[in-house]
């Protein structure tokens, strides 16, 4: 069995402390779910006690009067849909621009690259813009503005990966 050294130690205590942080919020939610509405607010760190606990019905309340199952089911679909959109679409624009090798493809790569510099709130001012005009604020149209967030980053990655040799030529033998 290996030995561990002082820095692999030292690695494990330092991000299972990040996690415990990272999952801190997760289970602040969790344990205020099961209060009193007055004393999430009141005591949002204390544990729950025979005053303040509520049990269940927070889950049920949810479930009945904000039709929660329902939108489970909505975050599904959008989630599966817009990864499903953006692979495919993105995927056949990396192939298109790896494989043609004219001015267009490389300014077409060049803007893929370079979207990703540009900072979020540019681009969300013009989105949402964009998403009021065309309507495309309903689930459906969702997948599309995912498509556009995503696919500066998917492209690149995906030009990238079919194009693994920088030796090499980009147009197949």
């Amino acid at each position: 069995m290996k030995r561990r050294g002082k820095g692999g130690i030292f690695a494990t205590i330092l991000f299972s402390f990040v996690s415990i942080l990272y999952l801190a919020p997760l289970l602040i939610v969790l344990i205020n779910s099961f209060k009193k509405k007055a004393f999430i607010n009141l005591e949002p760190f204390k544990l729950p006690t025979e005053k303040n606990f509520i049990g269940f019905e927070n889950f049920t309340t949810a479930i009945e009067n904000y039709d929660f199952l329902m939108a489970v089911v909505w975050n599904l679909v959008m989630t599966v849909g817009s990864v499903v959109v953006i692979l495919i679409c993105t995927s056949m624009f990396a192939w298109f621009i790896t494989r043609v090798n004219n001015r267009a493809t490389k300014f077409l790569y060049l803007l893929c690259v370079f979207s990703m510099v540009v900072p979020f709130q540019m681009v969300m001012f013009t989105l949402s813009l964009v998403t009021d005009r065309l309507r495309l604020g309903t689930p459906w149209g969702l997948i599309i503005i995912y498509l556009a967030l995503a696919r500066g980053w998917r492209c690149s990655c995906s030009a990238a990966l079919s194009n693994p040799s920088p030796l090499r030529s980009k147009r197949p033998p």
